[in-house]
């Protein structure tokens, strides 16, 4: 049985607007194993990056508020440790590949000063040395001409060797865990694939783990050993990558992967999932998801339902699982 790296229990992360609290993270627990990859996925606005920021505590408070909850990381529980002993972690044990690699660079400093700056802080190297482990990270990445690159500035570069230039950074100090917050929305399909394929390869050399977030199925299929689909701040279902794409419970699940083109049909138009993700203004009561549910019962509108068990591993927050089903309680 694999051991888990990262556990969180009942997270609850809310925004503070005008005296009141807007439930961006509604209670949500997952774990992430050694040597896994979890995608995390969902429509904008779920929560997912939200959730994955509060690792290592980046969401500026206030506004934002840790109402209740533990992250533990090797057992250690990262909401309540000394801002030092986080400035340690973050980058050492635990980095972020951010969404955007051009805004995520500093423009005004050479790529190499900038990952070589994780290495002088956390593995005590001098700046030549650091130099040196720089350009074999970038040829580990696989940028050519890595020792030109390293001075180069990052608006010189594309988005693609900017993104590779990330990923670099993010394994400077060889972490234990790597939050991937849509890596490859900015690239086109070419470089993405390239990127994915990277990707793999280095966890596999390192053996990390990688929390992937990303709207796109297609990605979660090539990236995730587990997956876990969020709606609206809350866990709508966890599984197995392969039984989410075979076997998925929960109606919000079942509507993304309708939505995703499929080559082997002939279908004209694409299936939707009906209106939009709630406000955070403006959040149904019971199950978040149940106006835009065409299974949903009177039952759905009460309270938000109790996760349900489906089979090892696979576990589903939906009353069409539980005993009464979407009718109402008698």
């Amino acid at each position: 049985m694999a051991n888990k790296l990262l556990e969180m229990k009942n997270l609850k992360i809310y925004f503070m607007q005008d005296g009141k609290a807007l439930k961006a993270v509604d209670d949500i627990s997952y774990h992430v194993d050694e040597g896994e990859t979890l995608g995390i996925v969902g429509e904008s606005g779920c929560g997912k990056s939200v959730s994955s920021m509060a690792i290592l505590r980046l969401l500026e408070s206030p506004p934002a508020k840790y109402a209740g909850g533990e992250i533990l990381f090797e057992g250690k529980d990262l909401l309540k440790i000394s801002n030092d002993e986080m400035r340690a972690i973050r980058g050492n044990e635990i980095s972020v590949i951010f969404q955007e690699p051009m805004t995520s660079l500093n423009p005004i400093k050479k790529v190499g000063d900038q990952i070589a700056e994780a290495m002088i802080l956390h593995q005590g190297l001098n700046k030549r040395e650091a130099k040196v482990e720089v350009i074999e990270l970038l040829n580990l990445v696989r940028i050519p001409n890595a020792e030109r690159i390293v001075d180069e500035y990052p608006f010189t570069l594309s988005g693609g060797m900017c993104q590779r230039c990330m990923i670099a950074l993010a394994l400077a100090c060889k972490p234990k865990l790597l939050i991937a917050d849509e890596p490859t929305t900015a690239l086109d399909v070419t470089i993405q694939a390239q990127v994915l394929q990277l990707m793999n390869e280095l966890k596999s050399s390192l053996n990390a783990s990688i929390i992937f977030i990303t709207h796109d199925l297609g990605v979660i299929a090539e990236m995730a050993d587990r997956v876990m689909v969020m709606y609206a701040g809350k866990v709508c279902e966890v599984a197995s990558v392969v039984d989410i794409f075979e076997n998925p419970k929960h109606p919000y699940t079942i509507g993304l992967i309708r939505s995703k083109p499929d080559m082997a049909t002939e279908a004209e138009r694409l299936e939707v999932i009906p209106g939009n993700v709630p406000d955070l203004n403006d959040k149904p009561g019971g199950c978040p998801f149940h106006p835009r549910c065409e299974k949903a019962g009177p039952r759905c509108a009460g309270e938000f339902p109790p996760e349900m068990m489906i089979s090892e591993g696979h576990r589903v927050a939906c009353y069409l699982y539980l005993e009464g089903g979407v009718g109402n309680d008698e």
